[in-house]
Parts: structure tokens; sequence; C-alpha cells
């Protein structure tokens, strides 16, 4: 228990001390706790919001850029091997189209996700039947959704 207990107190804000007043102001023993417990570690991950949507992750594991696109801002940075643009939302969905016809995914893995100031980022990695590449994805908070400013995809 206790190292449950500590394991939240490395994920959470709350200090140990406060949980195991809690469990013992309930008189609460056994399963009971471990449930509570449980619960409390589900809300401390839970708040740990995950940059890259999983919509944006089935679509590089498909191959599909439109999943994808939903998420892009009108007008984005689109970098792809040797060649930037700074191009809208229809033409960066072509782009990437033409990406995923030459190089079909295989796997799909975000190897790092985090914060800078405003902006969400994903470090991540796409496997495709010819190379292996790192995709750099940043995000910024829309109203209903995350969306896509900038896109990068270098050959690794």
């Amino acid at each position: 228990m206790v190292r449950l207990l500590h394991f939240y107190y490395k994920l959470s804000v709350i200090r140990v001390s406060t949980v195991r007043t809690l469990l013992k102001s309930m008189n609460i023993k056994g399963m009971k706790k471990l449930l509570i417990i449980g619960f409390l570690i589900a809300c401390g991950i839970s708040g740990t919001a995950q940059a890259v949507p999983g919509e944006i992750i089935d679509g590089f594991k498909k191959g599909d850029a439109k999943k994808i696109a939903a998420f892009f801002h009108d007008n984005l940075e689109l970098q792809i091997l040797d060649e930037s643009h700074r191009t809208s939302k229809n033409q960066a969905t072509r782009i990437l189209q033409d990406f995923f016809k030459k190089y079909p995914p295989i796997d799909f893995k975000v190897n790092y996700e985090g914060t800078q100031q405003d902006s969400k980022y994903g470090l991540s990695t796409l496997v495709t039947k010819k190379d292996t590449f790192r995709i750099n994805i940043y995000f910024m908070e829309g109203r209903a959704k995350k969306i896509i400013y900038s896109l990068s995809i270098e050959k690794l």
C-alpha cells in the first residue's frame, strides 16, 4: 500500500499523508482501500492530457491523410523530406496523400509528447514499407479540438 501511495505522490499534487489521513478517517479496510487508491491514481493520470489525439495516430497508422487533415489549421507549415511549404489545408492534404502513396505506412508510434508555452507537440516515428521517418507535430488549442499548425516529416 505504501508503494501505491508513493506512486500516487509522484503523479499528483496531493500529499501521501493527506491520502492516508483520508483513508483512516473513512475507517475502510482491505479491498475498499485499494479501490479508492486506484480511483485516486486514475484521476491523477487522466489529468495529464494526451497531446496527440487518437484520430491522428490512427490516421498515420492507416495512411489516411484526410483523417489527419481534419486537424489542420487553415494555413500551416508543412515540411516533407527536403521540401518546405507554407500551404493551405487542402494543398497540405494532397501533399500528404502523395506522401502516403509513395510510402505506405506499416506502423506509427508517438515517442514523446510535451508542452511549450501555448503549444503542444508530439515527436513520433513512422515506419513505412520503404523507410523510417521522424514526424514532428505541433498543435495549438482550438475551440473544439487541437489544431495542427506545423507538421514535419524527416527521413531517419
